[in-house]
């Protein structure tokens, strides 16, 4: 038995792509390599969380703390692929008859879409209200969102890669299951909760902003809602 098939055999999804595991044991190197470099995690979790704190670290950030957080979104990239398509994979792979490693690729560009749709509109906004000022306060925010969702979500995507689906009686990849639903669904909740005050600051109709919200902040978390009722 090679390494390949010892580690197909604990995924839960059978026939599962081989080399999923392999990404995930590299998300989590470039997570400790960040970790171990300076203290860009911690600085991108306290800024998503307190926004007084966001507002003195982007005076304060250095060079070297930018790049790297650049390192962690794409990481996140590639953790929120792994994640939605362990909960989606085999259904969007029957549904469409598409091979799995298709299926994670499309799932991984429309991650990427996403995000920079949620930067595109953000720029029209701001060049619609002369607020140029403000809309860079809130990319960056949405950048830390980002360094944060990847940060949270790993510890609960090795879970559920790695975990034995049942051990000793009990599920403790059930356990990482509800931990990834969970943060999916808060991270986004307070993510919209932190953009509504930031859209306090912007002085322009109401219909884009609440557009806006509903496009790039609720569907998000309404998709979450939908991970977390299985």
């Amino acid at each position: 038995m090679n390494s390949f098939t010892v580690l197909n055999s604990v995924l839960r999804v059978q026939n599962s792509i081989f080399w999923m595991p392999y990404i995930v044991l590299l998300s989590l190197v470039v997570f400790t390599f960040a970790l171990q470099s300076n203290n860009a995690i911690q600085i991108a979790l306290k800024s998503f969380f307190n926004l007084q704190f966001f507002k003195q670290s982007i005076r304060n950030s250095s060079i070297a703390i930018v790049n790297l957080g650049q390192v962690l979104i794409i990481n996140t990239f590639i953790i929120l692929g792994l994640t939605i398509y362990y909960f989606l994979g085999d259904v969007l792979s029957h549904i469409y008859d598409l091979d799995k490693s298709i299926v994670f690729i499309l799932i991984l560009i429309l991650v990427i879409v996403w995000y920079w749709l949620n930067v595109l509109i953000r720029k029209i906004i701001s060049t619609i209200s002369s607020i140029d000022a403000v809309e860079k306060e809130i990319e960056l925010y949405n950048q830390f969102f980002f360094q944060s969702l990847g940060v949270l979500l790993l510890p609960g995507l090795v879970g559920l890669y790695f975990f034995p689906a049942d051990t000793l009686g009990f599920n403790f990849r059930f356990l990482a299951e509800v931990y990834v639903q969970l943060v999916m669904v808060l991270a986004f909740l307070n993510k919209l909760i932190q953009s509504i005050f930031q859209s306090f600051e912007i002085k322009i109709s109401w219909f884009y902003i609440f557009l806006y919200l509903c496009t790039l902040e609720i569907l998000p978390l309404g998709i979450g809602y939908q991970l977390l009722l299985g």
